[in-house]
């Protein structure tokens, strides 16, 4: 009996202990997201991956076989660092586990960051401040270039539509004319009367232009949707495409619209929001992923194993490019999201001051929250 009791004591605190952990350990992936999980492991493996692929080469590109130096070529070296991974021990596997959850947690604590950085946010040091003003007049210029190519096609397709127009029976010369200062601008004729008037106004003069024109037209005005107001350019893409947004929403901190609007949103819009936000977090996080394993494989192999390094840094642009552009797209999604939750709070405010307002908003943080941007301009 005596020798039983401390053995069922030493069983409970045993149970005990590991329920706590696991516990522990349920609470902090409970607390990790998925964009973060994909980034951390991505950079844990192509970082091990990195220096398997380095200790394979072991300073040079032979191995000895049965006596004899055998060159190795890059498929043989992949190969070899692939299946030294594949039999790692249980003691490396357990700490390659803990160094994925290590890196997960940094990764979501710098997730937002990572957003900041792609957009443009470089720091008031001066030298990056110059590089940060060179590329927001870079595409300051774009998109000057994209305004003109607009109005020149916009000119081009009139002058060719105008003729078809002016073939129709119910159109006259005066009527033409008007609808061109509509186009171009200008002073339209006086002497139209109300029905004329009305019948320019309704007239989509578009249908009568070219076909390629049309197009054109249409892919200019796509490019011209991913920038803002030319005072508000940043120096990247993906902040010229989010502060776009930004500012058709028409408050200053979309951020806190959302925090304080979520809860309000409904079902559908509330998880459409999750999941874009989601795919921007993890486009950005797996952007910094790609430069960041590049670099790490040019300082592992160096000029020492030039080849690998050259194809690292190709493979690593390129996959870095290709996640930069899916952040891009992801975040023409999710603007457009924003605008829709503002366009909700905007209404749910308007029913909060009227005569039925609904019971689950709340006036005092609605009069506070809708904060117009300067001069109440839309960009």
């Amino acid at each position: 009996m005596t020798d039983s009791q401390p053995e069922n004591a030493a069983s409970v605190a045993l149970s005990t202990a590991s329920s706590s952990l696991s516990q522990l350990v349920t609470r902090i992936l409970e607390q990790l997201a998925l964009s973060a999980w994909l980034p951390a492991a991505a950079l844990t493996l192509l970082v091990t991956f990195i220096m398997q692929v380095g200790d394979v080469l072991g300073g040079n590109d032979t191995l000895e076989s049965k006596g004899e130096p055998v060159r190795l070529d890059p498929g043989a070296v992949i190969s070899s660092a692939l299946e030294q991974m594949a039999n790692i021990s249980i003691g490396g596997a357990v700490l390659l586990v803990m160094t994925v959850v290590v890196v997960t947690m940094v990764t979501q604590a710098f997730t937002f960051e990572s957003i900041r950085l792609l957009e443009g946010y470089w720091g008031v040091w001066r030298p990056i401040e110059r590089v940060a003003q060179a590329r927001a007049k870079h595409w300051r210029n774009a998109r000057k270039r994209l305004v003109k190519s607009q109005r020149r096609l916009t000119k081009r397709a009139w002058e060719r539509a105008q003729f078809r127009i002016a073939a129709e029976d119910e159109y006259t010369n005066d009527m033409v004319q008007a609808l061109g200062a509509q186009v171009l601008g200008g002073e339209a004729p006086s002497t139209l009367n109300d029905a004329q008037v009305a019948l320019v106004d309704s007239t989509d003069w578009w249908r009568y232009a070219p076909s390629d024109l049309r197009r054109r037209h249409v892919n200019v005005e796509k490019a011209l949707d991913d920038f803002p107001h030319s005072k508000h350019i940043m120096p990247t893409r993906l902040g010229n495409v989010l502060r776009r947004f930004e500012n058709d929403t028409g408050y200053e901190t979309v951020q806190d619209l959302v925090d304080r609007s979520f809860h309000l949103l409904p079902p559908s819009l509330q998880s459409s929001h999750d999941e874009q936000r989601g795919r921007l977090d993890l486009y950005c996080s797996m952007f910094l992923v790609a430069v960041s394993s590049g670099l790490i494989a040019a300082l592992r192999f160096n000029s020492t194993h030039a080849i690998y390094t050259v194809v690292s840094v190709i493979v690593a642009s390129v996959a870095a490019l290709s996640l930069y552009r899916a952040a891009v797209a992801s975040a023409r999604y999710y603007g457009s999201l924003l605008v829709a939750i503002a366009e909700f709070v905007r209404e749910a405010e308007s029913q909060s001051f009227g005569h039925e307002a609904p019971a689950q908003v709340d006036r005092s943080w609605l009069a506070k929250l809708r904060r117009k941007t300067p001069n109440g301009q839309r960009p």
